[in-house]
C-alpha cells in the first residue's frame, strides 16, 4: 500500500509538471511566424533568420541592432514576397512583451508615416508599412520602389494569417501625457533604455535619465511659432516623487540646467516636475521656447473632491430639531399601533382556537439552567386553570 501511494504521488507530480511545462515548450518550438502566402503574395526564397547584428547585411539595420536588443528582442526573420511582378521584403521582430514591442514600433516609426487601418497600431508611407501585433513588430518595405497605395487590405490579410498571439499586459500609455499643441506627427517614441534615448536626444552618454530606477520615457518633437526651429520634449515618469527630485538634483551638476550658467559649456536642458512626471526640453533656443512646451505638461494624475459643502439651502438647526421630534413621534405611534394590532390578533386567535395556537402547556418545554431546586413547569405559564382543582383538593384533604 505504501509503495502504491508513492507511485501515485510521483505520477501526479509528473502530470503537474507536464501541464506547467507544456505550453512553454510549445510556444518555444512553434513561435508565431509569417505565412508562406497571403492575399496573392507568395514567399520566394528561404526566410533569413535574424539572430544578431551580423545576420543581416543592411548597414542601417546593423547600426540599430543594439537598440532593438534593448527593447527585448527575442528572435526574428526576414521574408521576401512577390505578386504580379512586385516584390516586398517583410522583417518580423518577436519581442519578449507588449511593452518592448510597442517601444520598438514607436522607435522604427518615422515622421510622415500616417496611421493605417491595418491594425490598432499601424502606419504607412508610400513605400513602407509598420505594424504592431501584440509582441510582434512587422516592418514591410518595397523592394522595387512601387507605391503601397491600396495595399492595406493585403497587409491586413497578412496579420490575420499569423493568427492570434497570446500575450499578457497592455501597451504603455505614457504618450497621452505629451502636449498636443505643436507636436510633430509621428515623432513620439517610447523609450526604455539609454541607447534608444541617445538616438533621439544625444545630450549625454549613459543612463543619465535613470532607467535603472524604473523610469519610462516618451519623447516628441515640437515646432515653435517661427516654423524653423524644433526642440525635443522628454516626458519621464518615475516610480516616486522622491526619485524624480533626486534625478533633477543630479542634472544640476551635469547640465546647464534651465540655462542658469550659459558659460559652463555644458548641454542646456530645461526641466519641470509634476508629482512623478518630469518634463525635459532639449534643443530649445530660448527659455521662453522651453517654457511654452513645459507649461502644457500634465502629470496624468487628477485629484477630485466630491464631498458636498454647506450651502444656504441647507436646513437650519430649528428645522432639524423639529424634524427629529416629529420623526420620533411617528415611530412611537407606529409602535403603539403595531402592539395593539398584535395583541388584538392574539386575543382573536385564542378565542377562535383555544389551546391550539397559544397556551399549549402540555406541548411546551422550558429551557432550564438548574440554578434553583424547584423545577419550572410549563403549566405555571399556560396551565393556571388546570392547576386550580389540584390546589382546592389539597385544602379539602
Amino acid at each position: 500500500m505504501h509503495r502504491f501511494s508513492k507511485v501515485l504521488s510521483l505520477s501526479l507530480v509528473g502530470i503537474v509538471l507536464c501541464v506547467l511545462a507544456g505550453p512553454t515548450r510549445t510556444s518555444a518550438a512553434n513561435p508565431p511566424d509569417l505565412p508562406a502566402s497571403f492575399a496573392g503574395w507568395t514567399q520566394t526564397g528561404t526566410p533569413q533568420s535574424i539572430t544578431g547584428a551580423s545576420s543581416v547585411s543592411d548597414p542601417t539595420w546593423m547600426s540599430l541592432w543594439p537598440v532593438i536588443e534593448e527593447y527585448g528582442f527575442v528572435s526574428g526573420s526576414l521574408h521576401t514576397y512577390t505578386k504580379n511582378g512586385r516584390t516586398i521584403s517583410v522583417a518580423l521582430y518577436r519581442m519578449k512583451d507588449p511593452t518592448g514591442a510597442y517601444g520598438l514600433y514607436s522607435f522604427l516609426r518615422m515622421p510622415g508615416m500616417a496611421h493605417a487601418a491595418i491594425a490598432e497600431h499601424s502606419c504607412m508611407s508610400p513605400q513602407r508599412a509598420l505594424i504592431l501585433d501584440r509582441t510582434l513588430v512587422i516592418d514591410i518595405a518595397s523592394s522595387d520602389n512601387h507605391d503601397f497605395a491600396h495595399l492595406e487590405p493585403d497587409f491586413k490579410a497578412l496579420v490575420a494569417a499569423i493568427g492570434p498571439i497570446p500575450a499578457d499586459g497592455p501597451y504603455p500609455d505614457l504618450f497621452k501625457r505629451l502636449p498636443l499643441r505643436g507636436c510633430e506627427e509621428g515623432t513620439d517614441h517610447y523609450i526604455l533604455g539609454p541607447l534608444a534615448l541617445h538616438q533621439i536626444a544625444p545630450v549625454a552618454e549613459g543612463d543619465w535619465v535613470g532607467f535603472g530606477y524604473g523610469a519610462e520615457l516618451e519623447s516628441g518633437q515640437y515646432r515653435f511659432t517661427s516654423g524653423t526651429h524644433i526642440a525635443t520634449l522628454l516626458v519621464i515618469d518615475y516610480p516616486t516623487p522622491q526619485v524624480a527630485t533626486k534625478m533633477q538634483k543630479e542634472w544640476a551638476a551635469s547640465f546647464n540646467l534651465d540655462n542658469q550658467d550659459a558659460r559652463s559649456g555644458k548641454a542646456t536642458i530645461y526641466t519641470t516636475r509634476k508629482l512623478t512626471t518630469v518634463g525635459v526640453v532639449v534643443g530649445a533656443a530660448t527659455p521662453a521656447e522651453a517654457q511654452a512646451v513645459l507649461s502644457q505638461l500634465h502629470s496624468g494624475e487628477e485629484l477630485t473632491w466630491n464631498e458636498p459643502g454647506f450651502s444656504l439651502a441647507d436646513a437650519n438647526l430649528n428645522t432639524v430639531i423639529a424634524s427629529i421630534i416629529v420623526g420620533t413621534g411617528i415611530l412611537c405611534m407606529f409602535t403603539l399601533v403595531a402592539g395593539l394590532a398584535f395583541g388584538g390578533v392574539r386575543l382573536v386567535i385564542k378565542r377562535i382556537l383555544p389551546g391550539r395556537v397559544f397556551d399549549r402547556g402540555a406541548e411546551m418545554d422550558v429551557l432550564q439552567l438548574g440554578l434553583a431546586s424547584k423545577p419550572i413547569n410549563s403549566d405555571d405559564f399556560y396551565g393556571i386553570g388546570a392547576s386550580a382543582p389540584s390546589v382546592q383538593g389539597t385544602r379539602d384533604s
